[in-house]
């Protein structure tokens, strides 16, 4: 690969000069597979947290791969635009697709054997034991047999999932060194538009759709629409929840979950379908650097519609893996709804105020040359001021989708507390008592102080 000079150059470039429009992409692809790594990281340590949590519970063993394979997907769904990688090195990476399709067929049969834990026959209880360690390669070994004769009958990687272009541009209005990564014929010599003249040196690197994409994403997502719509039938049934021994309030989380991701799946299958009857399947002809189609609407529209689409399922795997964590640990692990409400408190917010400071002080800028700082102070400084009421939405929104839940030792806790304070006054030797209580029950002095605070609430 053509010099981009040093990692911290190239992201400082590209960054510094993101804009709201089509000449943004760059820095739109890098945060998107950053975002995806980030996420990926985070739910592999959802699955371990879950895996070392000391349950012997088959059903928490089964989410907590589930979680582990949604990390892998998260982490490799948008590895390719990590880093301007060399067209030898994207020949090795972009294998990766092929991963993913292997596991998205894996997470697919995942999910919907998970129900099988909510339905009482025998046959549910044998589907059950594929989540034990000795048989889960079942899965894998399946869904890669599933994608074998595809990738065979299609010609390889590039015929089923779509060959990738690599792009080097140096200087703007100057021509392009371009290439495919298995050698399809490009068809055109690229150019370089002045568009993107303040990032370059850039590589662009650029993914199309093969014959077999629909297809694979039509099969990983309708069956989990189904396993979404038994979840929700199954928490609108108490009667049957009940005479099974099932937990309501682990199958309305689970219920949560399922359903966003089912519906950002669903949303990213029409977009797809929308997109390729009004423009066609993706191709390596159509990209930006291509001078007859660098100013066509519909690649416009395909290079920020692509990594968009790809940060939703990545949203989506993030919250489902927060509301499946919680669903499951929450009467087992101390504060572990504590901790997940302030996780996502915290991102959103994060969220809201990144995307809210971009918005404004690019608006500003198109409107006023040099009033991006403007913008930046006009939404800046009333969002630290109301950062409070600001919190306290979210906190709220995070409350309801994970409601407070305790461990038994917690809630032996809360009545150790509510005999101590049935007076409304606690006397040293009764703090003398409930110290040893909550250290007897692993409880540290922060979590004590929020479980007394609760039962001061309930009490008043």
């Amino acid at each position: 690969m053509s010099d981009i000079g040093s990692p911290l150059d190239y992201y400082a470039r590209v960054f510094g000069n993101f804009e709201l429009s089509v000449s943004g992409v760059f820095a739109l692809n890098h945060a998107v597979a950053i975002i995806g790594m980030i996420t990926g990281i985070f739910l592999t340590g959802l699955a371990l947290f879950i895996f070392r949590s000391g349950s012997n519970d088959l059903k928490n063993q089964a989410i907590g791969m589930i979680l582990l394979i949604e990390g892998f997907m998260a982490a490799t769904l948008a590895f390719y635009w990590i880093y301007p990688f060399s067209l030898g090195t994207l020949q090795t990476v972009v294998w990766l697709r092929a991963v993913s399709g292997i596991t998205g067929l894996t997470r697919m049969m995942m999910m919907v054997a998970l129900v099988s834990f909510f339905i009482e026959s025998e046959r549910a209880k044998r589907i059950r034991r594929v989540f034990q360690w000795k048989r889960i390669w079942i899965l894998p070994t399946v869904s890669f047999l599933v994608l074998l004769f595809p990738l065979i009958s299609l010609g390889g990687l590039s015929g089923a999932l779509g060959d990738m272009v690599h792009i080097y541009c140096a200087e703007a209005s100057a021509q392009g060194v371009g290439n495919t990564v298995f050698g399809t014929e490009l068809g055109y010599t690229p150019v370089c538009p002045d568009t993107f003249a303040s990032t370059y040196p850039i590589v662009y690197i650029s993914g199309s759709s093969g014959a077999a994409v629909l297809p694979m994403v039509l099969i990983t997502t309708l069956p989990l629409v189904f396993v979404a719509a038994f979840m929700v039938r199954l928490g609108r049934d108490p009667a049957r929840v009940n005479d099974n021994g099932y937990n309501l309030e682990e199958i309305k989380a689970l219920r949560t979950g399922f359903v966003v991701k089912v519906t950002f799946m669903l949303g990213g299958f029409s977009t797809l379908i929308g997109l390729s009857i009004a423009f066609g399947l993706s191709s390596p002809d159509m990209t930006l650097f291509n001078p007859e189609t660098s100013n066509d609407r519909g690649v416009k529209i395909l290079a920020i519609g692509g990594p968009l689409m790809l940060l939703c399922h990545i949203l989506s795997a993030l919250f489902e893996g927060t509301i499946f964590t919680y669903a499951i640990l929450k009467h087992e692990v101390m504060g572990i709804d504590e901790r997940l409400r302030k996780g996502f408190t915290a991102a959103a917010f994060t969220g809201f105020g990144a995307l809210s400071l971009l918005i404004a002080s690019e608006a500003m800028e198109s409107t006023i040359p040099g009033g991006g700082l403007i913008g930046g102070l006009i939404v800046g400084v009333p969002l630290i001021a109301l950062r409070r009421p600001i919190l306290r939405a979210f906190s709220s929104l995070s409350t309801a989708l994970m409601p407070e839940a305790h461990t038994m030792h917690e809630l032996q806790y809360l009545e150790v507390f509510a005999a101590a304070n049935a007076d409304g006054n606690i006397t040293s030797k009764e703090r003398t008592m409930l110290d040893l209580q909550a250290k007897a029950f692993g409880i540290n002095e922060a979590r004590q102080q929020h479980l007394e605070a609760l039962g001061m609430d309930e009490k008043s």
